[in-house]
């Protein structure tokens, strides 16, 4: 199963029965995890991006499913924290480049670290924050190891950390996170 596919799956499991009031998709793309996060009705969801095309291909989306509970910002998600204040449930982050664009513009280990540390300080009681990182492009390298060292450094007393690799990981096999609060 392709770790997309696997996210979203564990991320429907998760909230199986648990709130669905706010998520975020920190790198919105072309849509998908917007989209699945919408469709799974959440309340809210806000989604974050840079690039137009990104924001344009996502509302698009949005719009052909009829969606009517998001918000699109063309901005950094390190700058999450100055458009949310209040508990985050469910954040998404699919790290890279935008699939069919520019591949020199990625996302990058410092903002993506800003942008979980905003998000792991909003995180719900019951709160999920999902991660694929690919380590098979030279930022994706430095990006990937940025994220394992953030996640080394949360309290596993109190946060719990999964990892999910393909069949056949190596060094340039894209990687899935998940960090959720121990009840």
């Amino acid at each position: 199963m392709a770790l997309t596919r696997l996210a979203h799956k564990l991320v429907r499991d998760h909230f199986t029965g648990r709130p669905k009031e706010l998520a975020v998709d920190g790198t919105c793309g072309n849509g998908h995890d917007t989209e699945f996060l919408a469709r799974l009705e959440f309340d809210q969801i806000i989604g974050f991006d840079i690039q137009d095309g990104a924001i344009l291909n996502t509302q698009k989306r949005i719009d052909n499913a009829k969606l009517n509970n998001v918000t699109l910002i063309k901005t950094g998600h390190q700058n999450l924290a100055q458009h949310i204040d209040r508990n985050i449930d469910c954040a998404m982050f699919n790290f890279g480049y935008l699939p069919k664009a520019d591949k020199s513009i990625t996302t990058i280990a410092q903002t993506s670290i800003l942008a979980l540390n905003s998000v792991l300080g909003n995180l719900s009681d019951t709160g999920l924050i999902s991660m694929i990182c690919y380590p098979g492009h030279t930022e994706g390298t430095v990006e990937t190891r940025s994220v394992q060292q953030w996640l080394h450094q949360l309290n596993t007393s109190s946060y719990c950390i999964t990892k999910f690799e393909s069949n056949h990981p190596n060094s340039t096999t894209p990687i899935l996170y998940q960090v959720s609060k121990k009840q």
